[in-house]
């Protein structure tokens, strides 16, 4: 039995309200201006009413959009910086919702040189290396929904992108990348390290949602050096642009 259950949330959060309902949605992994770079180009607007777990919405800072496609609405979240739990509650939410497809836009520090910062990438499977991870299985990876990601690959390259397959390893630490959990990551087969990929898989597969995680390389930890964010800003909108067109495919 779970004590706390996203159903009983939304009963309280709604009450006698009617509820959104989106067929797909899309969650920016994050900050303020990359998520406004997505939204800009879906070109979505705001839904003005509180949807989701923290997601408190104010006359001038709105946090959930909504777009069509055809006579799908799909709701684009903005600004989920924490990680693997804040993840699994939305891709819990939306699932009680009547989300079906899910894509995370996001980005991640590479483990190898041959990754340069800004190159497009797509995550195939993510690594059980967090703690949210565990809370929704057991095995040593979660995987991208083959639909999402046979969808993503054409529109990639109808749009002249080739992104890079990737298996991803999740930190719930930021400030604890040492080298020594760095050479574990790459020696379970990690191309690069972020916050929230493995949960994002993990809770849509238990949830029995659809997902995929697309985004870019934004730094890199080579030989025992940081490579610094900086100048991949312009990838945010070819990946909005690609999940756009995943979603028109399946929808």
């Amino acid at each position: 039995m779970r004590y706390i259950t996203p159903e009983k949330i939304l009963r309280m959060r709604f009450e006698d309200e009617p509820r959104p309902h989106w067929d797909a949605a899309i969650l920016c992994f994050r900050d303020l201006t990359g998520s406004r770079a997505v939204v800009a180009e879906v070109g979505a607007a705001p839904t003005g009413q509180r949807a989701l777990w923290g997601k408190y919405e104010f006359p001038g800072d709105p946090h959930v959009f909504e777009v069509r496609i055809g006579e799908h609405l799909v709701a684009v979240v903005g600004q989920c910086l924490w990680g693997g739990p804040q993840a699994s509650i939305y891709v819990e939410e939306l699932a009680c919702l009547g989300t079906r497809f899910l894509i995370g836009i996001g980005c991640a520090g590479a483990l190898a040189a041959d990754l340069p910062i800004g190159c497009p990438i797509i995550a195939n499977a993510g690594l059980t290396t967090d703690g949210t991870s565990r809370a929704y299985t057991d095995e040593p990876e979660t995987r991208a929904a083959p639909e999402l990601m046979a969808a993503a690959q054409e529109a990639a390259h109808a749009l002249g992108v080739e992104p890079y397959p990737v298996r991803v390893a999740t930190v719930d630490a930021l400030y604890r990348e040492t080298d020594a959990a760095v050479r574990a990551w790459a020696a379970l087969g990690a191309h690069v390290v972020n916050m929230e990929t493995t949960p994002f898989y993990a809770a849509s597969a238990a949830c029995g949602v659809s997902s995929l995680w697309i985004g870019h390389v934004s730094d890199r930890v080579v030989q025992e050096a940081w490579e610094e964010w900086g100048g991949h800003e312009d990838a945010v909108p070819v990946t909005a642009r690609i999940a756009f067109e995943t979603l028109k495919r399946v929808l």
